[in-house]
């Protein structure tokens, strides 16, 4: 498992208790430190102040509620790693290097001088720098960061960590401050894992919505659908096992119903910051008739491979909605891998009430060089942008 840390750290400052103000305020979390001159938080996900301000926005809620500078940390490993300096003397400084899909650096809203009174500029500037995957593998630049200001604790830590494996942080020295808030499930009263029965084989998408959308009866509006997907590729006639997922509103609030092929239904519910929402599936608009999981298979057998990929017709399906179009499958075909680091897909968008293919997008990357070409209503084959794919 790859890693994913966020944490916030708080200069300390001369005569101030900053844990005793955070308490004040309700802001409950994980502490470690302090040390160095910082205090390490990391505020449970359900906390109301972190998931409605997002994540680096929340260091400027810190420092408010203290009156202290509160530095931000993010490290994603399979993408990259940002900070923000959040200070109530100047605007919200920020900087971001990521590696994937490929190297780029951010740093329009970045001061280096208001990290001088931290750190030594000439041993933190080299860190500053782009990386492709393989370079941060070795040089470790978020790590290196992390050493460099002296913060108490940066690793393996992240408000959802802090939420739902708080043992695990204080295991490592870390405190409890305030309440931990209910956890998703709690808040949204999930209905119980059960096992229905069905006949065989295996149901389609519109078979297993219809199976599991009578236990979401108490999530009205704005509750709505979002996501019907299958678990993983294997998808044979159409029928396997499938996710469906609901949404309330515009906010990060989600539920997700998974219906195994043996009948097992389980449910579990998840909470996102505010500043991930724009990521997040829309309402999808399905009229009475619509067309299923095996209608899809069939226009897919039919359906010409691209030239160049070296893969099948079938992979993994999702009914969404997607840019303006309100109700669409989306079928995702894994090529065959070559040497390591390469990769091809083959991603076909089809109309889920005529069956009319709108758009196929086949993506190849060999050696951290990526391309793309798309087509569009079975038109001609063109190059596009890899940073700038469309599929409408």
């Amino acid at each position: 498992m790859s890693e994913f840390s966020v944490s916030y750290h708080i200069r300390l400052g001369e005569g101030i208790d900053a844990q005793k103000l955070l308490r004040q305020a309700k802001a409950a979390g994980i502490v470690f430190g302090p040390a160095n001159g910082w205090l390490t938080f990391v505020p449970y996900a359900g906390l109301a102040a972190y998931r409605s301000a997002g994540e680096a926005r929340f260091a400027d809620h810190l420092a408010k509620l203290t009156g202290l500078p509160v530095l931000y940390y993010c490290y994603a490993e399979d993408h990259g790693w940002s900070f923000a300096l959040a200070d109530k003397e100047r605007p919200l400084v920020q900087f971001a290097c990521w590696w994937d899909p490929q190297p780029v650096v951010e740093r329009d809203q970045f001061d280096p001088l208001a990290l001088a009174p931290f750190v030594a500029m000439e041993a933190l500037e080299p860190l500053l720098r782009p990386f492709n995957h393989e370079e941060a593998m070795g040089a470790q630049p978020a790590y290196r960061f992390g050493e460099l200001l002296g913060l108490p604790a940066y690793q393996w830590q992240s408000p959802d960590l802090a939420q739902n494996d708080t043992q695990d942080l204080l295991d490592r020295a870390g405190r409890k401050l305030g309440t931990k808030p209910a956890g998703a499930a709690a808040r949204f009263q999930l209905p119980p894992n059960r096992k229905i029965l069905f006949p065989d084989p295996a149901p389609t998408a519109r078979e297993a919505l219809n199976l599991i959308t009578p236990f979401m009866a108490r999530f009205k509006p704005p509750w709505s659908l979002t996501m019907v997907t299958t678990f993983g590729s294997a998808v044979p006639e159409g029928r396997g096992i499938w996710q469906v997922w609901w949404r309330y509103g515009d906010s990060g609030d989600t539920v997700q119903a998974v219906l195994m092929n043996d009948g097992r239904l389980s449910f579990r519910a998840d909470s996102v910051p505010s500043y991930a929402t724009d990521r997040m599936a829309r309402a999808i608009h399905l009229p009475e008739k619509w067309l299923d999981s095996p209608d899809i298979t069939a226009i897919m057998a039919d359906w010409p491979i691209p030239d160049g990929f070296d893969g099948g017709r079938m992979g993994a399906m999702t009914l969404r909605s997607l840019n303006d179009h309100p109700h669409l499958w989306e079928i995702l075909v894994a090529g065959n891998r070559g040497t390591i680091g390469s990769s091809s897909f083959w991603a076909v968008y089809v109309d889920a009430v005529s069956g009319e293919v709108l758009a196929e997008v086949h993506t190849r990357k060999v050696d951290d060089q990526e391309s793309v070409r798309q087509r569009v209503r079975n038109g001609d084959w063109t190059d596009v942008d890899a940073s700038n794919q469309s599929t409408a």
